[in-house]
């Protein structure tokens, strides 16, 4: 309870109004929590799955490197490795999430040369093409997981709204309240009981 809060009709008005605002104010910013939930679930299951498609895919290339090592020797697969003129270029755009702005990276420009003509194997160029569809996925996954650190920062911003809203401020406005009603009709009894008694002498008189 404010004791610094004058018990008046306007005064109680206007913490009624207030009061009413702020437990709508409330109710979306639940609305708001429950759809960040939703969305951080859903990103959640879809890093898992991108995760789990990633290490298989993995597990297959360095499969096909070290059938490749073993076909050719590693000295001649080193300098294949460092001879090559792959390209990867990545930049970045901007995309909503649930109303949140985010930042996402894309690839743009990815060229993998096979290396077939020079080589009876194709152990390392099954690699290597495989390799564009794993980068393609762990820029997938970095976005998600990006994703997933925003909506989890709006969340814990939304739920200390609400816990400030539920436990502090609609409480003390609902005290507020009470305080003042209480105090009016207090005052109201006594000024009815006032008015009789100045009746009764009045009557009393006549």
């Amino acid at each position: 309870m404010n004791k610094k809060i004058i018990p008046t009709k306007i005064n109680l008005i206007r913490l009624r109004k207030t009061l009413s605002a702020a437990k709508k104010v409330h109710s979306i910013l639940e609305d708001r929590r429950d759809v960040l939930l939703y969305e951080i679930n859903r990103m959640i299951e879809k890093a898992n799955n991108l995760q789990e498609n990633l290490l298989k895919l993995l597990k297959i290339i360095y499969q096909k490197i070290d059938l490749a090592e073993s076909e050719m020797g590693d000295q001649l697969l080193e300098i294949i490795s460092l001879s090559s003129k792959n390209i990867l270029e990545i930049g970045s755009e901007h995309d909503q999430v649930a109303g949140i702005k985010v930042l996402k990276i894309k690839v743009d420009k990815m060229i993998i040369k096979p290396i077939h003509s020079l080589f009876e194997t194709s152990s390392l160029d099954d690699a290597m093409t495989m390799m564009t569809e794993a980068f393609n996925i762990i820029i997938e996954l970095a976005n998600v997981e990006n994703v997933i650190y925003r909506l989890a920062n709006d969340l814990e911003r939304i739920q200390k709204q609400i816990n400030m809203l539920k436990y502090i401020y609609i409480p003390s406005l609902e005290k507020n309240i009470i305080y003042i009603k209480n105090t009016l009709e207090e005052r109201e009894r006594e000024e009815f009981v006032r008015l009789k008694f100045f009746k009764t002498i009045i009557l009393g008189k006549r």
